[in-house]
């Protein structure tokens, strides 16, 4: 019998601290670790498997995406959503904000970006079962919502401490991913240098981060280098501050200087700074 091949993109959202790199950790290297490292941008994590339902059999890759978890910086999450085939949506029990946090900004923003792809939601650190503040049932309401897959198991309580459901999760999520998916909307389409688009300072430090990626060849090639310069600058990503993201262009510019002709690193620097405007705005609009 002949196999197929095929490659598919899994998306992993939710807040920070929900439990996405251990769960990832766990299913992949079947190991676990709680130390929490703050992320920007995205995280790919393969995975070689074989599908088998009836005479059919399926090599699959699983690429993982496991996607910053800081509410506010969704130009730069939407630019891993291209191509993607399905999500894992997740909370942590012992956390009913995470669990809201599905219904009001990760699954818009998976919708508005990605289309109807298949999503398993997942209520993790089911070992912390004295600790939980919702279960299942309350999982099940947010997915009822935004799913329509039959009598497909859609909701898992997991712990990546454990292990528990986690494999099952991962195995349901690549069956449901077969399928090819269209690409749906793309991060591109939207005008990242306009002020007008901006509302906050993590905004615009937002559209910052999202151009520069796309500049610089993608998320994926751009993370490690936004990284460094986060540290340098003195960033802190929850509640930037204005000195520290003006650091950030100016380190940005000099590291453009490597790739780009001194016209092109100044347009940029200047797009950048504009984006400050949106203070104006705001003052214009007060009076």
């Amino acid at each position: 019998m002949p196999r197929d091949i095929a490659k598919r993109n899994i998306v992993m959202l939710g807040d920070a601290s929900v439990g996405k790199t251990s769960l990832i950790r766990r299913y992949v290297m079947d190991q676990f670790s709680d130390q929490y490292i703050t992320t920007i941008g995205s995280k790919v994590t393969k995975k070689e498997l074989t599908l088998q339902e009836g005479d059919q059999t399926t090599d699959m890759t699983l690429m993982v995406w496991d996607i910053i978890g800081q509410k506010g910086y969704r130009y730069t999450q939407s630019l891993s959503f291209k191509g993607m085939h399905g999500a894992f949506l997740v909370a942590d029990l012992t956390r009913k904000d995470s669990l809201e946090s599905l219904r009001s900004y990760w699954i818009p923003l998976l919708l508005k970006m990605a289309g109807p792809v298949p999503m398993i939601f997942l209520g993790n650190k089911a070992d912390l079962e004295k600790d939980a503040k919702f279960g299942k049932k309350e999982i099940e309401g947010v997915a009822a919502t935004c799913t329509a897959f039959g009598s497909q198991e859609v909701c898992y309580l997991t712990s990546a401490k454990t292990g528990t459901h986690v494999e099952d999760a991962f195995m349901n999520i690549a069956k449901l991913a077969r399928a090819p998916r269209p690409k749906g909307i793309i991060a591109s389409s939207w005008n990242l240098m306009d002020p007008e688009e901006c509302g906050s300072l993590k905004d615009v430090l937002d559209h910052i981060i999202a151009d520069f990626s796309e500049q610089y060849g993608g998320i994926e090639n751009a993370t490690p280098v936004i990284k460094h310069q986060i540290v340098l600058a003195g960033l802190d990503l929850t509640s930037p501050t204005e000195p520290a993201v003006l650091n950030f262009i100016e380190r940005l510019a000099k590291m453009e200087q490597c790739f780009k002709t001194q016209a092109e690193v100044e347009q940029n620097r200047m797009n950048r700074l504009k984006l400050f405007g949106y203070k104006d705005r705001k003052t214009t609009n007060i009076a």
